[in-house]
């Protein structure tokens, strides 16, 4: 959040107000508008599938109740034992034969306004015509055919063919008349067809005023459309790719042995509609509510950026030894009264450096001029630059010449020598000091090889926080010159960073040999109270001069445990309380 708020004060009020407009106004409102148009066009496809599922429902309802009617007829007729009896007898002359039909035909009806159904039989002396057939004179049929190729019971038949005197569109159930002889074979048994209307299944189609077109399909061929085209004499239509892809909803059923498919076709989105008629409304809606805010934040910038920027330009060209305070006095928002305050804080500023500190200032800046050109001349004779470039270019030449390990050892040296050079400030961030730990430990691990291994844990939330420069690699270094003295086996090094508490806690943790109980305790004694007096004397200072710097830099309040064994290890403990020493 810190950081955020900090680049945050980096930008400029204009461009903050900017990013406010586009965030608070014109992001919510076209995330507005776009949920809002997506929820009404997810709605309205919703509805869309809805209604042509109903109409698939309502084709399917129509062709399953004409199917299952005509199989109900079908089987009133095949039921009769009178017709069994009829079409099973041999007559000896078309007489006789007529004479047996015209009561049979007088009491029962083998047609009406949906069905026409047909008897055909073998026996000998039937005489074709009307609701009885010859079927030798129909074994090239088509119908007879597909019926004698399955070995269904029920076939329905939906052709191109000749009925009576011309060709039109057929759709029939065919049945073998055995219903008192029951028996699996088909051949030589009289047979049943009930030819449905097909006109009256288009007008059903036709008048039920479906939204959609439809397309009613066996296989590839098109039985029945609301879209006008074709008609009883006109033989089926090809289903074409462009119908299969561009359907809005497709569903199959099945009719007996048939399988139809239903192709229905999308009409115009209700949304793009809309959007087309009322265009130049909804162009002057969006032009609203784009210029509006515009204009407003136009105005409210020259209410107080312009006001800001003048008051900032009015300090900026004031003089520094007589300040001159701004001539706007009106009462109103936090400009005014800081122009105020401003005003105000000049009149003050101006008596005390007229009053007091106006000779003193003239005295300190002619020792600052003198101190910076002394510094000066010190920072012309030791350049640090001179050697951060001569090592870059060391590594650079290594690099050139695939001395990759040599490389990175002068880069790690770099980082090492820069972090002792750069004193603009006593105190670094923990992730800035962990970076110079582990390059001096690779340093020392180019030196000792597979001799040192180390480990770096910080804790996420430490990393943030500060502590004296140099101070957590000096303990490091003692650590890793001193610990692997006399060493000859492998000696690991663990530096830990944590937060306990309200404390901030580095451990250094080597496996080296080790400090007798004695030297450990006076150790930990001199650490505890060194001071600026008990360092000035001392030729090996590291350690007491990084405690020193701590116990400055924590005001006293910084902890430190040591413990060691001899021949085992030892581990330094560094509690820094955060109330006091976490430099914000």
């Amino acid at each position: 959040m810190n950081r955020f708020v900090k680049f945050i004060n980096k930008i400029s009020i204009s461009r903050k107000l900017y990013v406010m407009l586009v965030l608070c106004v014109f992001l919510p409102l076209f995330i507005t508008d776009f949920l809002f148009v997506s929820i009404i066009i997810s709605t309205e496809m919703n509805e869309d599938e809805r209604i042509m599922n109903n109409v698939a429902e309502s084709v399917k309802f129509t062709l399953s109740d004409y199917c299952d009617s005509a199989y109900i007829f079908l089987n009133s007729l095949a039921s009769d034992r009178a017709i069994d009896q009829f079409v099973s007898s041999e007559y000896g002359s078309p007489l006789s034969f007529y004479e047996e039909r015209y009561p049979l035909v007088s009491r029962t009806p083998f047609a009406n306004d949906r069905f026409t159904a047909t008897v055909y039989s073998l026996k000998k002396g039937i005489v074709s015509g009307g609701s009885f057939q010859d079927l030798s004179r129909y074994s090239d049929s088509a119908w007879y055919k597909e019926y004698m190729s399955t070995p269904n019971r029920y076939v329905l038949h939906i052709g191109y063919d000749r009925i009576y005197w011309r060709d039109q569109r057929v759709i029939s159930t065919v049945s073998v008349f055995d219903f008192f002889h029951k028996s699996d074979s088909k051949e030589n048994k009289p047979l049943i067809k009930v030819d449905m209307n097909y006109s009256d299944i288009q007008r059903v189609i036709d008048n039920s005023n479906y939204s959609n077109i439809i397309y009613v399909c066996n296989n590839d061929a098109i039985i029945f459309s609301n879209d006008q085209k074709g008609g009883v004499t006109t033989p089926f239509s090809v289903v074409t790719p462009e119908i299969k892809e561009n359907a809005a909803f497709t569903t199959s059923f099945t009719l007996m042995d048939k399988t139809m498919d239903v192709y229905v076709m999308g009409n115009e989105n209700i949304m793009a509609r809309a959007l087309r008629q009322n265009a130049k409304l909804f162009v002057t809606l969006i032009l609203f509510n784009l210029i509006i805010p515009i204009v407003l934040y136009r105005l409210f910038v020259r209410s107080f950026v312009d006001r800001v920027r003048t008051l900032t330009s009015f300090i900026e060209s004031n003089d520094a030894n007589e300040l001159e305070t701004l001539g706007q006095n009106e009462e109103g928002d936090e400009i005014s009264r800081l122009t105020q305050a401003y005003n105000d804080m000049t009149v003050r500023i101006n008596s005390l450096i007229d009053n007091e500190y106006k000779e003193r200032l003239r005295r300190q800046e002619m020792d600052l001029a003198r101190q910076r050109a002394e510094l000066h001349a010190l920072h012309s004779q030791i350049n640090p630059h001179f050697l951060f470039n001569a090592l870059e270019s060391i590594r650079m030449h290594s690099l050139l010449k695939k001395e990759n390990e040599t490389a990175r050892m002068v880069e790690k040296l770099a980082i090492i020598q820069r972090q002792n050079v750069e004193w603009n400030e006593d105190s670094v961030k923990v992730s800035d000091e962990i970076r110079f730990v582990e390059a001096y430990l690779e340093l020392q691990k180019y030196r000792f090889g597979n001799k040192l291994v180390y480990e770096i844990s910080v804790d996420e939330e430490c990393k943030e926080k500060r502590l004296p420069k140099i101070t957590l690699v000096t303990f490091v270094e003692n650590a890793c010159i001193h610990g692997m003295e006399n060493k000859t086996s492998s000696c690991y090094i663990f530096v830990r960073v944590s937060m306990e508490g309200d404390e901030l806690v580095l451990e250094v943790e080597d496996t080296g040999t080790g400090i007798k109980d004695d030297e450990c305790r006076k150790l930990l004694y001199d650490i505890e109270n060194v001071s600026m007096s008990t360092i000035e004397d001392r030729k090996s200072i590291g350690i007491l001069n990084a405690a020193l710097r701590l116990k400055m830099f924590t005001g006293g309040r910084v902890k430190f445990e040591i413990e060691s064994e001899h021949g085992v290890g030892t581990i330094v403990t560094i509690r820094i309380p955060q109330e006091s020493g976490e430099k914000q």
